[in-house]
């Protein structure tokens, strides 16, 4: 009896210890970028420093907002994210109650084919995306990055968001139409009240997607002042110098409006992915 309690007690030793670990690796990361970014000049090459807080300064972030149009490159980021994200989400609800509810001949090998543009890589796509835009004269600006961005989000949201309609049980939508309500009617009053927690979902990766893409934004914008953060990053890297301290503060800059906007909508993106787990 006493072997079984020992060998319990061990293996929740074992695991707490494990889980620990887990902890700290998934955090460390953090922690360093977090720390480097309080840091100026060669102090981040001290080893008796790395780890440990001191000397810290805010000079990177005011190196960052003075010498670099960082704020510029925020705002960029977040209006192609909403507007990309938004946009496919409307398209993406449109799209796919009508694949799920409107039966049409080849209405599978239509969702079988939203989900294989969305699987294309955007490697094999930026040359020929490049080429398109400036035919189109749209490489001068975010015109043009706002449809390439729109070319991932629109097949992803669609195909996220046919889960969540297939969930709803459809007997709703009849008993709506019997009552002498509209298709879109239906969409509008009972669908959508319903599949909210699925395109929040839809929306929160939609941005997430659009927030941290690099090729696309790296190969459309020329000019300095449209550039985003993700591609703002890489002016810190002169040759074969890093400037860490501000590298790093713009990082952290580039990580805090996803996980401002997960921490709100939260319980809407746990409700929305266990909705679109289940079939109804």
């Amino acid at each position: 009896m006493r072997t079984t309690q020992r060998q319990k007690v061990l293996l929740s030793v074992i695991t707490y210890l494990t889980l620990a670990g887990l902890v700290v690796g998934a955090l460390f990361p953090f922690y360093w970028i977090g720390l480097t970014s309080l840091r100026k000049g060669k102090q981040v090459y001290v080893k008796e420093q790395v780890l440990v807080p001191r000397d810290l300064t805010l000079e990177n972030y005011q190196f960052v907002f003075t010498e670099r149009p960082t704020a510029q490159w925020l705002r960029n980021s977040l209006v192609m994210a909403f507007s990309s994200s938004g946009i496919a989400v409307v398209i993406g609800v449109l799209a796919g109650y009508s694949i799920v509810r409107l039966k049409f001949r080849g209405n599978r090998s239509v969702a079988r084919g939203v989900l294989f543009t969305y699987l294309v890589p955007t490697s094999l796509l930026f040359i020929p995306m490049f080429i398109l835009m400036f035919n189109l004269r749209l490489t001068e600006g975010l015109w043009g990055l706002l449809l390439a961005y729109l070319s991932f989000n629109v097949p992803f949201c669609t195909w996220l968001i046919l889960g969540y309609f297939r969930s709803i049980p459809e007997e709703l939508e009849d008993a709506a139409r019997i009552d002498g309500c509209s298709r879109l009617g239906v969409l509008w009053r009972i669908v959508l009240p319903l599949a909210a927690p699925g395109i929040v979902t839809a929306f929160i990766f939609g941005f997430t997607n659009s927030w941290n893409e690099f090729l696309y934004a790296v190969t459309l914008v020329r000019s300095r002042d449209l550039m985003t953060l993700p591609t703002g990053l890489g002016s810190y890297i002169l040759g074969d110098v890093f400037l860490w301290g501000p590298l790093m503060a713009t990082a952290i800059i580039t990580a805090l409006p996803p996980v401002i906007l997960f921490i709100v909508v939260q319980r809407f993106v746990v409700a929305g992915m266990t909705l679109g787990s289940v079939k109804g």
